[in-house]
């Protein structure tokens, strides 16, 4: 399954964001996330959302960060089906080619 969507970086808490020194000597700067599915989908069909862990005494006060929405990607098919080309009817001779 593939999800699609967005998420708004201004809405990350910057002391969520924790900075690394990598093996190659590089710093980065990472965030723990999880993408959890929604029980119902929001009004907009998103089916899953993500966010990030709070704090143990944020999460006593009931805080979540929830920056951002996920719907399952469904590709629309724009060609038709190899059944659809067997099932076309053919061109008569007076059929006008496009090129």
């Amino acid at each position: 399954m593939i999800l699609t969507g967005s998420i708004c970086l201004s809405d990350i808490p910057r002391e969520q964001m924790k900075k690394v020194v990598c093996k190659d000597g590089k710093e980065r700067i990472y965030l723990n996330v999880a993408v959890i599915e929604r029980k119902e989908p929001s009004q907009f069909g998103h089916t899953h959302f993500i966010t990030c862990a709070p704090k143990q005494e944020e999460r006593k006060e009931g805080t979540q960060y929830i920056f951002g929405d996920f719907k399952e990607y469904r590709p629309v098919q724009s060609s038709p089906t190899p059944e659809q080309v067997a099932e076309a009817p053919g061109l008569s001779p007076q059929d006008d080619l496009l090129f």
